[in-house]
């Protein structure tokens, strides 16, 4: 045995990329169709999330009034646009190393 006193193990301290302490936020207050840099509530990773889009109620909206123009200004051609492209997408926003569900940014309606 050695007569060092054992020494306490440091405390990790969990910083953000500012090098000041982070808190756990109402992310979803926060969220766009972009990567957020956030601390995920499941896994305590400070980190920025990644994002999948996924149809929602501005992809199916756009879809109605696509179609109502084609009928009568626009060929029916441009229907599917809502679907391809993201920009009328929900984004989901997921934890890069847990893959936990963060939260969802909806372009029309309350975000989750």
């Amino acid at each position: 045995m050695s007569s060092y006193p054992s020494r306490p193990k440091p405390m990790p301290v969990h910083r953000s990329a500012s090098h000041t302490p982070s808190m756990m936020v109402n992310a979803k207050k926060y969220l766009s169709d972009h990567p957020q840099l956030l601390d995920c509530p499941r896994c305590r990773v400070h980190g920025e999330t990644e994002v999948r889009f996924r149809v929602g109620l501005a992809s199916w909206l756009a879809f109605v009034v696509l179609l109502c123009l084609g009928i009568f200004i626009f060929p029916l051609f441009f229907v599917w646009v809502p679907f391809v492209v993201d920009t009328f997408k929900d984004a989901e926003h997921r934890c890069a190393s847990c893959k936990g569900w963060i939260g969802t940014y909806r372009r029309i309606g309350k975000s989750t």
